[in-house]
Order: structure tokens, then C-alpha cells, then sequence
């Protein structure tokens, strides 16, 4: 089957692919049990007719508290059936709280939830369905298979380009934008990268970021499409992670740079046997080559650096043969279907090792910002291409480095600094473990340069050696100013490092 014809296929289609031809073969797993591609094809199927039933159509906006549960696998795929468009959210809110929080002007037809049992982030069971008038029915997960003329028509208007998924942007570096993306989006990313990472049925992964995220999403999104397992556990402290990685034998781990070296801290990794790991996506933060050379002998894998957003679901990355050189460099090189331009400040194409904004174009990238026309219009040009606000250039050999935020920039006494220049001067620091730059009020300059920093274990730098140690990588007005040294970073839910919590607490400690 080619890709075109890989993308015309839905994310519930793939669910009926592996449910029909491997109906017993292992999906979805918790420590309580085990749902089969069969068991939550069938669950899904009478999910979905019962949406109908109710009276939900095609096109509907159905917010769903997006527990990082089988539940929301199955709820997922049982909308995704029938056209409806999942508007997934925060898990540690309650829906209508989180989405009148995120600034954005929308008003979901339905309402998906179970924040009866609290607010727990991987809560399962005792989920209700309501409507814009509230009232209420429970959702009853039936695995029992029955026939249903009215939803298999529903089923076959469903077509790839239509809204599937809305995402709302993070906001860690600002105010929330809803994304929202196809069916096709959806299933390209694992339509390009499958290949790349030699991912089969045969693989396990592990579900560890949330589910209303893209890269959370894509551990599903990437199952389904190869009809393997995930494993569900039951929280994300590392040492718990580690032990269902040596219990489960899981083959996969994607996750963010901040939270794989959580893995490894005070070598907790090696109380346990993590053999089975072959392959780690990491993306979503930045990361130096001597970290990811790091993860890589202490865990014993093949770790893909990875670059994409809610916008464009994935950019680059790297294949499962590059040699370790290569796959350290940068982010990757482009994902096949993905088109990308690096922008000089004219809008014209950049020279190799240039450094200008990235912008891309390819079938992850979304149809638009929900009900926000101009904002995407500001997104994408004329010529199609999502400009992303991140700064980056290819090298020679084809590989994509980023640089910083187009607008992430500290404006000192009219000097123009890059919080990224100055993070990855940090980042490739001896004793410097992690490290965050955000931009700092000042009365004299407007604003100086602010870090948070997390040293080595036994590394007891001051902020004058910090300083010291900077001055041959970085210009005088570049070094922080502020310095505040922690041992746990503030994160968003998606495991990233909270820019907007760093600057408050920077902020406050240089008062």
C-alpha cells in the first residue's frame, strides 16, 4: 500500500484493520487488565452508535477530559468513526473549566467526562455524556459486538480531510491557540515515520505524556497505524516508569528531554532491567548532543531526536540506521512528506548553515486555528507554508538545528539576545544538568537576561562561577544576570519546562 493511499484511511479505520485481522492481539494495558484490538473495536463501534442515537452529527464538537486512560483511546476512535471532532482537554481540570481558561472562543456541542472521581490525570470508569443543556447519560464501555445499519452509513461519510482533533497550543511561552487538525494530519505522522523507526506489531510502547497533547497523542495515533500494544501506568514517577518498563518489556519510550533524564537521575535506571528498550522518540525541549549521547549508553537504545508542534504534528527526525553522530546533531533531518523553508528577515530562502525562521509544509500541518481566521492567516502564507516562530538552519548534510524562538527574545538596553543562544551555552556547560533563559524586568535596561539552572549532582557552582564559565561562549551583555539554582523544574502538563513559572519565580528571586 503506498502513503497516498495510507493517508486515506482513518485513525478508526486502522482499529478496524488490526481488530478484524488480529482480533486477540494485545491494545491497550493496565495492571488490571487487557483490552484486545477486537474488545476495543467493538467498544468503540457501539460507543459511536450510541452517540448517534443521542443525536450527536458529524462535525459535532465534543470536549472530552483526556485521561491518559484506554478509556480515551477507545472514546477517541468511537468519535473519530462517526465525524465527530474530539476537543481534547487538561485532564487536571474539569472540561468546562479548562476550556473557559484557555482564552479561546468555542462552545462544544458535548461534554465527555469522568471529574466525578476527581481530578486524578490516568482516572478510568464512571464517565458521563452531556449535552449544552446538561443533561446527562453514562457512557457504558459494551464489548458485546451488535449490528447497526444507521452507524456503518455514518461511518463511510467520514472522509480524511475533515476535522478530527482540536489541540490547544500549550501556552508555556504564551496564550493558548485551538488547533485544529484532520484525520489525514493525524495518521501522517506515523504514515512517514513508522518506516523511519522500523516500528512494528511487535514493538510495546508506554503511554507517559498527555493525551491532549500531539507527541501524546502520537503514541496511539502510532500504535493503531501498526497495530501494537501500550501499556497505561498507573503514574509517572521515574522509578515506577522504570519498573513497568523491565515488567511490561516495553520496546518504545517517547517522551520529552526533561523527563528521560528524570529516568536517569542519582542512576535510579539501573536498579531495573530496561533491555527491552530499542527505540526512544525525544522532542519537545531542547537538548545537547552530550545528553542524548548520554541517554543513549545509560539506556541502551536508539533515540530519534524529534521536532513538530500542534500545528505541524511532525517536522523532523531521524531514521533508526543513522549512526549516532548524525542522530546527535540536531533534530533530524525532514520527515518525507514534509516541506520546509528557512526564512531570512527579507522572506527569502536562507543559504546552508543559515540561520532564519523555519517554515513548513506537509500533510500534518493543520487546516487552521478553530474560529481565529486572522491568527491563521498570520500562521500561514500565501504560499501555504506554516511559519513555526522558531529559528533554525540545515547543515550539510541535511539536518535541521534550531536555534530559539523567533520571538523569544530578551530585549537588553535595545540589544536584541536569543534565550536559546544563551540556553544551549548553558546546556553545553560542564556541571550544568539543565537549564531555562527567560527575559527579566528591569528598571535600568527594560529587561536582562534571567536562568534557572539545575547543576550535576556534586556540582556546587555558584552564580559568579556560572557567570565565569559562560564568558568565552557568550558576549558580556549576554550572560545571565540572574541567576536562581533549583533541583526540580516548574513543567506544563505535557512534561515541558513552564517558561511562564520560570519567569514569575526568576522574577520574584531577583527582587
Amino acid at each position: 500500500m503506498t502513503k497516498a493511499q495510507q493517508l486515506e484511511i482513518t485513525l478508526y479505520g486502522y482499529l478496524q484493520k488490526h481488530g478484524t485481522m488480529s482480533p486477540s492481539s494485545a491494545y491497550l494495558i493496565t495492571e488490571d487488565r487487557v483490552i484486545t484490538y477486537g474488545e476495543a473495536l467493538v467498544a468503540a463501534e457501539n460507543l459511536g452508535a450510541k452517540f448517534l442515537e443521542l443525536g450527536m452529527k458529524k462535525g459535532a464538537l465534543v470536549a472530552i477530559r483526556a485521561t491518559r486512560s484506554p478509556d480515551v483511546a477507545i472514546l477517541v476512535c468511537a468519535l473519530s468513526s462517526i465525524g465527530a471532532v474530539v476537543v481534547a482537554t487538561d485532564a487536571h481540570f474539569t472540561v468546562r473549566d479548562y476550556i473557559a481558561n484557555t482564552g479561546v472562543e468555542i462552545c462544544p456541542d458535548w461534554y465527555i467526562t469522568n471529574e466525578s472521581l476527581g481530578l486524578a490525570v490516568d482516572s478510568t470508569g464512571s464517565w458521563s455524556f452531556q449535552n449544552r443543556e446538561k443533561e446527562v447519560w453514562q457512557i457504558a464501555f459494551d464489548f458485546e459486538k451488535k449490528e447497526n445499519e444507521g452507524y456503518r452509513y455514518a461511518t463511510k461519510q467520514v472522509q480524511p480531510d475533515d476535522p478530527f482533533m482540536i489541540i490547544f497550543t500549550s501556552g508555556s511561552t504564551g496564550k493558548s491557540k485551538a488547533v485544529m487538525l484532520s484525520h489525514k494530519n493525524c495518521i501522517a505522522n506515523p504514515v512517514d515515520a513508522m518506516p523511519l523507526f522500523q516500528q512494528n506489531e511487535k514493538d510495546r510502547a508506554i503511554s507517559l505524556l498527555p493525551l491532549n497533547h500531539v507527541f501524546g497523542f502520537a503514541v496511539i495515533s502510532c500504535a493503531t497505524f501498526c497495530g501494537h500494544d501500550i501499556v497505561f501506568p498507573k503514574t509517572t514517577k521515574a522509578e515506577y516508569v522504570l519498573s513497568c518498563i523491565e515488567k511490561y518489556k516495553i520496546s518504545v519510550l517517547y517522551s520529552v528531554p526533561t523527563f528521560i533524564l528524570e529516568l536517569l537521575a542519582d542512576s535510579k535506571h539501573k536498579d531495573y532491567d530496561v533491555s527491552s528498550l530499542r527505540l526512544g522518540l525525544m522532542a519537545g525541549g531542547p537538548f545537547t548532543e552530550k545528553q542524548m549521547r548520554f541517554i543513549e549508553g545509560e539506556l541502551g537504545l536508539q533515540l530519534m531526536p524529534g521536532y513538530g508542534m500542534s500545528e505541524c504534528v511532525g517536522i523532523s527526525t531521524m531514521s533508526y540506521g543513522d549512526p549516532v553522530e548524525d542522530r546527535a546533531a540536531g533534530v533530524g533531518r525532514l520527515y518525507p512528506m514534509t516541506e520546509a523553508y528557512i526564512l531570512d528577515d527579507n522572506g527569502e530562502e536562507a543559504a546552508v548553515g543559515e540561520t532564519g525562521e523555519i517554515c513548513v509544509k506537509g500533510a500534518t500541518q493543520m487546516l487552521g486555528y478553530y474560529n481565529n481566521e486572522e491568527a491563521t492567516k498570520e500562521a500561514v502564507d500565501e504560499q501555504g507554508r506554516l511559519h513555526t516562530g522558531d529559528l533554525g538552519y540545515f547543515d550539510e548534510k541535511g539536518i535541521l538545528h534550531i536555534n530559539g524562538r523567533k520571538k523569544d527574545l530578551i530585549i537588553r538596553g535595545g540589544e536584541n539576545i536569543s534565550a536559546g543562544k544563551v540556553e544551549t551555552a548553558l546546556l553545553t556547560t560542564k556541571g550544568i544538568y539543565q537549564a531555562a533563559v527567560v527575559p527579566v524586568k528591569d528598571e535600568k535596561y527594560g529587561e536582562v537576561v534571567g536562568a534557572m539552572i539545575m547543576l550535576e549532582k556534586g556540582v556546587n557552582y555558584t552564580e559568579e562561577d556560572t557567570r565565569c564559565l559562560l564568558k568565552d561562549k557568550l558576549s558580556k551583555h549576554e550572560i545571565p544576570e540572574i541567576i536562581h539554582f533549583v533541583t526540580e523544574f516548574p513543567k506544563t502538563s505535557s512534561g515541558k519546562i513552564d517558561k511562564i513559572k520560570v519567569k514569575e519565580m526568576i522574577q520574584s528571586y531577583g527582587k
